[in-house]
């Protein structure tokens, strides 16, 4: 089987490869023979983004489209596939995020597949009907939307500019410069976070998976946890209880990204009181470096309103 690596890509994998040319497209550092990187999807593609800022000869691709439903159960395209044609390397997010890696790996078995998730902090995921890649129905799960914490977004970068300074030593000084900027930007939102720290024991409502380490950050505790997508919804017994529990836990804030759940937290929030508080999951956006940093800062500050 071959190996999905999580730091250094083997020596065979040399610049200046045949067969490339030169692209203009919204999103890509495009030089002609050069190393050609694709991220899995768009949270990832943020993160390498900033490690290959203004590096030149990298064509930097995302293979998915942003979304802002569960990549869980996401069905590759043809366009998909025709992305990783040509690529280097394939930066993933990991810990089950991508289940159609089994179909990249089968036809592109030579293709160098980096896990970024390697040295961030989990926190442990909610059983909600997915069985992730590697895993049996009902068993326990890692909430793998780790990019929703600044110290775990610096340390997938970090492990991107590992992978690629291997790849690509003559420019292993810049990625290691963009990654230390990405690094310090980081610390102010992480900063930002801690001032913000609510009251012990204070507890909200999520209905988004990755919100939970947004919450973490600020000194929240998650009382209650509706996960919904396009392919599943809760049942009503489900929402009756969650009705119940935030009226007895005197649960004022309900979080909630612009997705399938949004209509959930509306639900209960007419039944219960509670305010709807929109968060972003970093999940689509521009293809822009800056939209993680400025994502992140945006959640906090509403966060921050939200519990004043």
């Amino acid at each position: 089987m071959k190996k999905i690596l999580a730091f250094c890509l083997a020596a065979a994998m040399v610049l200046g490869g045949c067969g490339k040319g030169t692209e203009n497209t919204e999103g890509e550092t495009a030089q002609a023979d050069g190393l050609t990187v694709v991220t899995s999807f768009y949270p990832v593609y943020l993160l390498a983004a900033n490690v290959t800022d203004g590096v030149e000869g990298v064509t930097l691709k995302n293979m998915t489209q942003p979304q802002t439903g569960c990549l869980h159960d996401y069905e590759l395209t043809t366009e998909d596939m025709k992305t990783l044609e040509g690529a280097d390397v394939l930066f993933i997010n990991g810990l089950g995020m991508e289940s159609f890696l089994d179909k990249v790996m089968g036809q592109y078995p030579d293709l160098f597949i980096v896990d970024t998730s390697t040295g961030s902090v989990t926190l442990e995921g909610d059983d909600h009907g997915h069985a992730h890649e590697g895993e049996e129905e009902g068993e326990e799960e890692v909430n793998a939307h780790i990019w929703l914490n600044p110290s775990n977004g610096v340390k997938q970068a970090e492990v991107i500019c590992d992978a690629l300074s291997q790849a690509d030593p003559t420019n292993a000084d810049k990625y290691a410069a963009n990654t230390a900027t990405f690094a310090e930007s980081m610390e102010s939102v992480i900063a930002q976070a801690e001032a913000i720290q609510a009251a012990p024991g204070t507890e909200v409502a999520v209905f988004h998976e990755g919100f939970p380490y947004l919450t973490e950050l600020c000194g929240l505790e998650v009382g209650v946890g509706i996960y919904a997508d396009e392919n599943e919804e809760p049942s009503a017994k489900e929402m009756a209880e969650a009705a119940e529990e935030i009226k007895e836990d005197g649960i004022k804030l309900l979080l909630a990204a612009d997705d399938a759940g949004m209509k959930y937290a509306e639900t209960l929030a007419a039944e219960t009181g509670a305010t709807v508080v929109e968060l972003n999951p970093i999940t689509s956006g521009e293809l822009n470096k800056d939209v993680y940093r400025l994502g992140m800062e945006r959640n906090l500050q509403t966060l921050a309103k939200a519990l004043s």
